[in-house]
């Protein structure tokens, strides 16, 4: 089977139009043509059908089926061209949270220049989220990723590292600035500023929300740590973040939650299995014991 044909099948099913395909490759609209004919001799079925009196190219039922496993058979192809020339240049793609890449990650870095890893990282930032799909389309080896609940990734191995609490925090000038702990669902009326989507906080965010019954007044939404915390420092709403931020804070106070059933932030190790004794280091470094890179402050 040619790869190419299925390259050219795939984006048949997309444009439902060849002549629009050929134009994508750049190729002839016979190529095209040639190349799905190819195909359902090899597989001894038909893939198309042609509504003459619509001028519609559908998919047979058998079209639908293989469609799936034709793009799984790319992304594995893209995946062993990405790994391979990973392992000849030496070099992990590496993903890391803005978060744990501030205040978590800076604790295993003497480790991993002892090791003669840190050169060899391709580091890649995103929201958790973001990185999960990074790694299960093959885009990363290995990643240092936010969770509120057990990580379940096809193909992926995952290796929880630290767990930490969800923390309110306010204004020194706000009136909750002498609360120790508080009840989520006394905030209900309270103005939050937000995280971005992609970040493993607003999914904690929706789940105490949701769990108290009430919707949330966002004022302001920041994909950026620190001015979320300048925003709440100066009054403008109270927000939700995890203790690993918090460390020496100053600027604002940190309440802690006194609900029973509260979500925690775990930074979790995630990584897909290849052979490449390079990734086995890094993992063996970054899967060392917690408490011999305790948080600042602590």
């Amino acid at each position: 089977m040619n790869f190419r044909d299925l390259e050219y099948f795939v984006q048949l099913v997309k444009d439902r139009n060849y002549t629009k395909t050929a134009q994508a490759f750049n190729i002839s609209q016979p190529t095209i043509t040639y190349a799905i004919k190819r195909l359902e001799n090899e597989l001894k079925v038909q893939l198309f059908i042609r509504d003459q009196s619509h001028h519609q190219l559908d998919l047979t039922l058998a079209g639908q089926e293989f469609n799936d496993h034709a793009q799984n058979i790319l992304q594995e192809l893209t995946t062993a061209k990405a790994d391979l020339l990973a392992l000849s240049q030496q070099k992990i793609r590496f993903g890391l949270p803005p978060i744990i890449g501030t205040y978590y990650f800076p604790q295993l870095a003497k480790v991993l220049i002892k090791e003669n890893i840190m050169s060899h990282l391709q580091t890649i930032e995103g929201g958790s989220a973001t990185l999960q799909e990074k790694l299960s389309t093959g885009e990363l080896d290995v990643a240092l990723l936010g969770a509120i609940s057990p990580l379940k990734l096809k193909n992926i191995k995952t290796l929880p590292l630290v767990r930490t609490d969800f923390k309110v925090i306010v204004s020194p000038d706000h009136p909750l600035k002498n609360k120790q702990s508080i009840n989520f669902a006394a905030l209900k009326n309270e103005s939050f500023i937000a995280l971005k989507e992609g970040f493993v906080h607003p999914a904690a965010f929706r789940q105490l929300t949701t769990a108290n019954h009430f919707q949330p007044q966002i004022v302001y939404t920041t994909p950026d740590i620190n001015v979320l915390k300048g925003m709440v420092h100066e009054n403008v709403g109270i927000s939700l973040l995890s203790e690993l931020a918090l460390n020496n804070e100053q600027e604002v106070h940190a309440i802690d939650l006194a609900d029973q059933d509260q979500p925690h932030f775990e930074i979790v190790l995630a990584y897909r299995p290849q052979v490449n004794p390079l990734i086995d280091k890094l993992i063996n470094a970054l899967s060392q014991p917690v408490d011999q890179f305790p948080f600042p402050g602590k």
